[in-house]
């Protein structure tokens, strides 16, 4: 009967092995082309002998293993300790390339070597930035959960062990690919945004500054999805005269002036939730929001100061925030609006939008929602009152004599807007608002204006509910 092949290794206790074993053993470290030679005559008898495809030798002083074959071939690559956190590679093939070169590479690689963090490291790593820039008030904690919330979406998008010099730019295009049919339109441009800045932040220190994502064509994602607009949307001065008295009926006198002083003033929520006590003067009827400073993050979107008038309504609700808080025995005395369930808290800005659409009347908001509409998709709410109040100082004031441009810009001074056209060097240098009052006095025209607009129709309002 003829053999049988099988896979049980050939006896590893023949003369043959164990002679080739011992020749192997003899060869140490630092390697000599004598040795090489040596070694692969030995690496194929015992690689025969184990069934084994290769067998490798170390200089871990020079940071090589050298791999040898059955067949033969001999391949050099440079490793490194996990300490050093450098990514290996392999150098080339001996005895083309020779041992004195290859430690040369190794050496090279050791000290200008790609770095072997992964993917998830480092977004680690640019989170705790991102920590870093809330610290120093270079970036709001607000800004700073939104960020995680797309870094989050990012790291479960690699593996926990891809290496971020790995990464090439098909396997970069293959992730947004799959964003942009798994996530909304908003989301994949979002995130799409998020992971050129984190290669942005990692690539110059772990990638030899090779940034492969900024490869990636600007248009890659808004060329493939529909670019979100605003909403369209808005509203009218009998719905906000309707939402004014709607509003007496709040369970919190909180909640009713709060509203009451966004319909006023067309501030965003935020602003209403960080209005202080130390930003409103009384005595000059004056709200200052304060300028972005060193340390220190301005309490408006722009970090610019945001300097407006106290009218007559608004007075009245802060003089009733102030009784409020005086007859309270534990409150929170720093901020002017508190949440009803917790006075020690400032205010929620999201519990403006719940209120905004609780207290509407039916229909308040007109318009039409485009498809691929993001913001106030199901409503203006939350930025009801602000775009009101534009349109309604446009009106009041033209009903005063104003031009139209004057009247537009009357009401980005009104909303603390910033004007591209403006001098960019004009507040280092103008100071001719601080010398003739000519701002605050324009300010207070148009608040008044719009006040007193909202209140005659509240007046005609409650005449006809009798």
């Amino acid at each position: 009967m003829s053999k049988v092949a099988t896979q049980k290794p050939d006896n590893t206790n023949s003369d043959e092995y164990t002679d080739a074993l011992q020749r192997w053993e003899s060869c140490k470290p630092p390697y000599t082309s004598t040795h090489m030679r040596i070694c692969v005559t030995a690496a194929k008898i015992i690689l025969k002998h184990i069934n084994k495809p290769r067998r490798s030798k170390y200089e871990k002083e020079h940071y090589l293993r050298i791999d040898f074959s059955k067949a033969g071939k001999v391949t050099v690559y440079a490793e490194f300790p996990k300490h050093m956190e450098v990514k290996g590679q392999k150098l080339g093939e001996w005895p083309e390339l020779s041992l004195p070169i290859a430690r040369e590479k190794a050496q090279l690689l050791a000290e200008q070597g790609l770095r072997a963090e992964s993917v998830h490291q480092l977004i680690d790593a640019y989170e705790k930035d991102l920590a870093g820039k809330v610290s120093r008030a270079k970036l709001s904690e607000n800004s700073y959960a939104t960020y995680c919330c797309r870094t989050k979406q990012i790291k479960e998008s690699f593996g926990a062990r891809e290496v971020f010099s790995d990464i090439k730019y098909p396997r970069l295009i293959e992730i947004i690919d799959s964003w942009i049919q798994t996530k909304s339109n908003n989301q994949a441009l979002e995130l799409f945004a998020e992971l050129r800045r984190l290669w942005k932040f990692a690539a110059p220190i772990y990638c030899n500054g090779i940034n492969i994502a900024a490869s990636i064509p600007d248009d890659y994602v808004s060329s493939r999805v529909q670019k979100p607009l605003p909403t369209k949307r808005y509203t009218d001065i009998e719905s906000i005269a309707t939402l004014w008295i709607n509003v007496a009926s709040c369970t919190s006198v909180h909640q009713k002036n709060a509203v009451r002083y966004m319909i006023l003033t067309g501030v965003r929520p935020i602003n209403i939730a960080n209005l202080r006590w130390d930003y409103v003067d009384l005595d000059k009827l004056e709200i200052t929001y304060p300028a972005g400073l060193i340390g220190m993050r301005g309490a408006m979107k722009t970090q610019k100061e945001f300097k407006f008038p106290i009218t007559k309504a608004m007075k009245t609700l802060l003089e009733e925030q102030l009784s409020w808080r005086e007859s309270a025995v534990n409150c929170n005395r720093e901020y002017v609006f508190l949440q009803p369930r917790d006075p020690l808290l400032p205010f929620s800005k999201r519990s403006l939008d719940k209120l905004v659409k609780t207290y509407s009347p039916e229909g308040a908001v007109k318009g039409v929602v485009h498809e691929g509409t993001v913001k106030g998709k199901s409503g203006a709410f939350n930025t009801m009152c602000r775009k009101f109040f534009k349109s309604n100082v446009i009106a009041q004031m033209r009903q005063r004599g104003y031009s139209r441009s004057d009247t537009k810009e009357i009401s980005i001074l009104c909303l603390h807007h910033s004007d591209k056209s403006e001098d960019p060097m004009a507040e280092h240098y103008d100071f001719s608002d601080e010398i003739l009052q000519e701002e605050i006095a324009l300010k207070r025209q148009a608040f008044e204006a719009h006040e007193n607009s909202i209140l005659t129709q509240v007046a005609l309002l409650r005449r006809k509910m009798g």
